[in-house]
């Protein structure tokens, strides 16, 4: 049974500091859970073991550093496209020493969620006592706060992903801990939090201004306030001076005011609710904590609650699994916590109320480690794919074109760490200024991406050897559905294959030489079409329905355009139609003679018709455009 006592005595400061009276065996079971706890996660992070494509971003500077060139992605383009400069400078460092840029993320990123995991347990033993003076139970609270976070699936995903996500919630956490202890040290980590990422910035205003409500008053608040400025200061000329700007430059890219946001940014906080919130009973338990909770213990609530209305309202994060919510996770579990201990507070007045919450508590951790398994394995996958298709994708380039070739693409990270010395072009804008600052508007090009910001004008201007889509030849981004309809797209570029197991990579090749008009079409519908029609084929079915698709795109008069014609080819060649497939073909040739889907098509039915000789004049002519596509002699 809990000791009586007074509501007053929820509201005194906390003390987070072992008492005189703490039992070994108290510390026992603390350290014997969190080892469980480490252990668990890292089995979890082993599984999930990958890297991000986007981690690839923050190498390139690096390496671009390392080389000489300074912190940019492409050289003498200075655009700060990465929103983690401590990261990024600590990824130069190891660097420095020699150590493989990709090793020396995953480290730094698996020790920081081990010390998440150490500070929930301690978080958690700290909030029971504070809640439940003199409960038997804190340890265990402790181990549950260590146990919860290391179950947590996307906590490991992300340590292991290259990416900074881990090392900014561990700041964030440290933050915390030192801020509930009044220590001086909360001014250095939280300088260190802002610099790793701008939401840091958020995090150090919320406790600002708890120090001036729930903590020592105004003169106190205003120190810490004055002297994370002061240590931000020579961070915040060096921006100023080196890149111009104080905010980075995929802020402009991804962010946005528009109701879509809001949406997506709904839908994001959701799915972090019902895989790790039980269905959004915990949010329940934050915001009681809010209530619950006095003293300066209020700020655990708080601050997840607010930093969760700014991952609402700036849309979410394109990146899934819940990357966003992953540096507050401690505070998530902590605040809900805190609202069980004072529930169990009072059943155990009665009843014997701590099996039930160790009960709860267990499940809780059990689905947090089962729920989200699938999401985090198929998320795995589909990265993986991704970057080993990049990776592809940037040998062949290389080794078919040994120029120093410029690439625009939609998805930069692998491709462009895969291609040092060659120019990139970021079509979403996270590294480029101009699309990001200065984006186009078509009514209607909208899609699931959250990068909705391009400028396809501008990267036309820029004559890039090759487009790269993300998908190959489906336009899924609005920056690749913005550039079908550029007149000069279409003329000037034709497509080349690069065959891999089981499918064919497509790359957009520039002729060279185009002198003509880049008049664009008023409407997005042919991009839309488009994109439907390669929808249709994905899983090799509906090519009835895709045909159809192209069919409209055909009547929407876009004389200069091969491309219906060569798909609907390719569907007739494949249902041994290959008299109807020959007709598209010619077609598409008479629109774009260097079409190679039609060339290959060309050439097979003219072979299995048996008209050789014309069959060969089709491989000739793809020897001299793609030779690695055309059969033997």
């Amino acid at each position: 049974m809990v000791p009586s006592r007074s509501r007053s005595k929820i509201g005194s400061p906390p003390k987070i500091r072992a008492s005189a009276s703490a039992s070994t065996h108290d510390h026992l079971i603390i350290a014997v859970g969190v080892i469980v706890a480490l252990v668990l996660f890292a089995w979890q992070a082993r599984m999930l073991w990958f890297t991000q494509d986007d981690a690839y971003i923050s190498y390139r500077y690096a390496r671009n550093a390392l080389a000489g060139y300074g912190l940019v992605f492409n050289p003498w383009e200075r655009v700060e496209g990465y929103t983690n400069f401590l990261w990024v400078i600590w990824l130069v460092l190891a660097g420095l020493l020699r150590v493989d840029l990709d090793l020396a993320a995953k480290v730094l990123g698996v020790l920081s969620g081990g010390g998440m995991i150490v500070l929930s347990a301690l978080l958690g033993r700290a909030v029971w006592r504070a809640v439940s003076p003199g409960s038997r139970f804190a340890p265990w609270a402790g181990v549950f706060g260590a146990v919860l976070l290391a179950a947590n699936g996307s906590l490991a995903y992300w340590t292991v992903s290259g990416l900074e996500t881990a090392f900014f919630g561990f700041w964030i956490t440290l933050s915390l801990w030192l801020w509930l202890r009044r220590s001086p040290l909360v001014i250095a980590t939280l300088a260190l939090a802002a610099m790793t990422r701008p939401e840091g910035m958020l995090i150090w205003i919320v406790l600002v201004l708890g120090e001036w409500w729930i903590g020592d008053g105004p003169r106190t608040a205003a120190r810490l306030f004055g002297a994370v400025v002061l240590l931000l200061t020579p961070f915040a000329l060096f921006k100023l001076l080196y890149y111009g700007s104080l905010l980075p430059n995929p802020f402009y890219a991804k962010t946005g005011l528009a109701w879509e946001y809001f949406q997506s940014g709904l839908a994001y906080a959701w799915a972090f609710l019902s895989q790790y919130g039980l269905w959004g009973v915990s949010l329940l338990l934050v915001v009681a904590a809010s209530i619950i909770l006095r003293g300066r213990w209020r700020i655990v609530p708080l601050l997840w609650l607010v930093f969760a209305v700014y991952v609402v309202g700036v849309g979410g994060d394109v990146l899934r699994p819940n990357r966003f919510f992953v540096p507050l996770l401690v505070p998530f579990v902590i605040a809900s916590l805190g609202a069980v201990a004072w529930g169990i507070g009072r059943i155990a007045k009665k009843t014997r109320g701590y099996g039930i919450a160790a009960l709860g508590l267990a499940g809780w951790c059990f689905l947090s480690w089962y729920l989200p398994r699938s999401l985090l394995d198929s998320t795995r996958a589909l990265e993986l794919g991704l970057t080993t298709k990049m990776t592809t994708v940037a040998g062949k380039l290389r080794a078919t074109d040994p120029r120093p070739f410029t690439l625009a693409a939609s998805t930069i990270g692998k491709i462009g760490y895969e291609l040092p010395g060659h120019r990139i072009i970021d079509m979403l804008g996270l590294v480029d200024s101009t699309v990001a600052r200065h984006p186009e508007s078509i009514p209607g090009n909208v899609s699931s991406w959250k990068e909705r910001n391009f400028n396809a004008t501008y990267v036309l201007s820029q004559d890039p050897d090759y487009i790269l889509f993300s998908t190959g030849h489906k336009p899924s981004a609005p920056a690749e559905r913005a550039l079908i309809l550029h007149e000069k797209f279409r003329r000037d570029y034709y497509t080349i294959l690069f065959p891999i197991p089981g499918r064919s990579l497509a790359v957009h090749k520039r002729r060279g030489g185009y002198a003509g008009g880049d008049s664009v079409w008023p409407s997005i519908e042919p991009a839309q079409l488009l994109n439907a029609a390669y929808n249709y084929i994905a899983g090799r079915q509906e090519a009835d329905s895709a045909i159809l698709a192209m069919q409209k795109l055909k009547a929407l008069g876009i004389h200069d355009y091969s491309v219906p014609d060569a798909f609907i080819a390719e569907r007739h060649y494949d249902a041994g139609r290959l008299e109807v497939a020959l007709a598209y073909a010619d077609s598409a040739l008479a629109i774009d003679s260097m079409s190679i889907s039609a060339l290959l098509v060309r050439g097979a039915a003219l072979h299995q018709l048996g008209d050789t000789v014309a069959a060969e004049v089709a491989w000739n002519r793809i020897r001299r455009l793609a030779p690695w596509l055309a059969p033997g002699p």
